[in-house]
């Protein structure tokens, strides 16, 4: 049986001294490689979640059980003068320094510029190391981000809609570099939110279920799809498909 890398129960957020909730009682786990989808609708505090377990939001209770030694947050939005002339590797450079849990990983700090590279052809993104990043686009600048988060080789990444404000044919490369990510560090969790239905149940081991009203459920796409209570949340998002299980060393054509 795999040891779960986090453990939730019983979470509950409120910014009003406990007088109203933002979300209640939410509790689920998250496992060795798996990769966990977050869809919401209605205001439904995702990012409130996602931050909560990135304890960057205090407010909260819960009991909690980390097993991972090292997590990394991508946020949905970071504020950041684009014309400010710095290239994607200075950004990186600057974005990752922090303590980092293997000594050896600072005992090589001089060969960190070419572990940028590296990093970045593994992505397809070795075009991105010296651009500024005024002159990125909007997907590239995500990726950008998603890679400066891998480069400290984290247990768990937290993406909060890295989809968002791109098209469906960026949404499906998104979903392949996940599973490059996959391929590359197959032990890693991955705990997502996406508005996008369809690729959330092609591409998720599981997916949790938020609305206004707090939470839904938490199970596999197959059991969720057939939810009756989903469908009457979630209709409009809800279309076709087949299921694309993460798997250890497996790549997603």
């Amino acid at each position: 049986m795999n040891k779960k890398i986090l453990e939730i129960k019983k979470l509950s957020i409120s910014f009003d001294s406990w007088k109203t909730y933002i979300l209640k009682d939410i509790s689920f786990s998250v496992s060795p490689w798996e990769v966990l989808s977050i869809i919401w609708v209605n205001w439904a505090w995702k990012s409130t979640l996602l931050k909560t377990i990135a304890q960057i939001n205090k407010n909260f209770s819960w009991e909690i059980i980390r097993n991972y030694k090292s997590l990394s947050y991508v946020p949905q939005k970071i504020d950041i003068d684009k014309t400010f002339p710095i290239k994607v590797y200075e950004f990186i450079k600057i974005y990752n320094k922090i303590p980092h849990p293997n000594p050896l990983f600072w005992e090589e700090r001089g060969q960190f510029e070419n572990n940028i590279k590296n990093y970045l052809e593994k992505f397809w993104a070795k075009d991105l190391f010296d651009k500024n990043i005024w002159n990125l686009s909007w997907w590239e600048f995500q990726k950008m981000l998603i890679i400066s988060a891998l480069i400290s080789s984290p247990d768990l990444l937290l993406l909060d809609e890295p989809t968002a404000w791109i098209d469906i044919i960026w949404e499906e490369n998104f979903y392949k570099n996940i599973a490059e990510i996959k391929k590359i560090f197959p032990e890693i969790s991955i705990i997502l939110v996406s508005h996008n239905l369809n690729l959330v149940y092609k591409n998720s081991d599981n997916v949790i279920c938020l609305h206004k009203n707090n939470f839904c459920c938490h199970w596999t796409p197959a059991k969720i799809s057939k939810l009756e209570e989903v469908k009457k949340i979630f209709w409009k998002f809800s279309a076709p498909y087949s299921h694309h299980p993460h798997k250890k060393n497996i790549h997603l054509k």
